[in-house]
């Protein structure tokens, strides 16, 4: 090989080390495989690299033809070529947000946002989305609950609970005297002395 032929090679290498692409074809497995089209060429299938991938913690975040990445290939040799998030496009563009704000957005319309300036975090979910919350837990504050509430295991209170509005039970109620129904039992079927001796009747105006 020349000299003129060795610089070539190595320009082309060196070329090579870094390129732009969008994902051309995604192959599942593990790891993930993906085709990149570079332009000129397209690539072998080459391993995507995770944002995180390590003993404490794991991120899977699949890719979809069309995103934007970069591969990276030891010795410029696009065969040793690894696979990463590229930045956003006009196809992708960043969520809106302010410059406080840490936004993560999902292709359902799901968002998770943080603003750091007001100390907020919500959490939006797209319609028809649900969410589900497994282990043991606790809520260290004011919790307000503006749509309905089903528990369907049982309930416990330690504190006083006020309520300001119609409380409709389909069971017994209950203190440690007995059963509401109990005592509307003793109400109904009770009585007094009367005035001129013997027992009144029982009250007119049952529970």
């Amino acid at each position: 090989m020349s000299l003129a032929d060795e610089v070539a090679e190595l320009r082309r290498r060196v070329a090579d080390m870094v390129r732009r692409g969008v994902v051309d074809e995604v192959i599942p497995g593990s790891p993930v495989m993906v085709r990149v089209d570079i332009g000129d060429v397209l690539s072998p299938p080459l391993p995507w690299i995770q944002v995180q991938s390590g003993r404490y913690m794991q991120v899977s975040n699949y890719p979809s033809p069309g995103d934007a990445v970069t591969v990276i290939s030891e010795a410029g040799d696009l065969r040793n070529g690894r696979v990463y998030p590229g930045p956003n496009i006009d196809a992708i563009p960043v969520p809106e947000g302010s410059e406080y704000e840490h936004v993560i957005l999902f292709d359902t319309g799901t968002e998770i946002r943080y603003d750091r300036q007001a100390n907020v975090l919500s959490i939006t979910l797209a319609e028809g989305g649900s969410y589900k919350i497994t282990g043991r837990g606790t809520l260290d504050g004011p919790v307000e609950i503006t749509d309905t509430l089903t528990v369907q295991g049982k309930a416990t209170m330690n504190a006083e609970a006020v309520v300001k509005a119609d409380l409709m039970v389909g069971g017994e109620v209950s203190d440690y005297h007995g059963t509401m129904s109990q005592i509307r039992i003793v109400y109904n079927g009770h009585n007094h002395r009367g005035d001129s001796g013997g027992s009144t009747g029982q009250p007119g105006q049952q529970m």
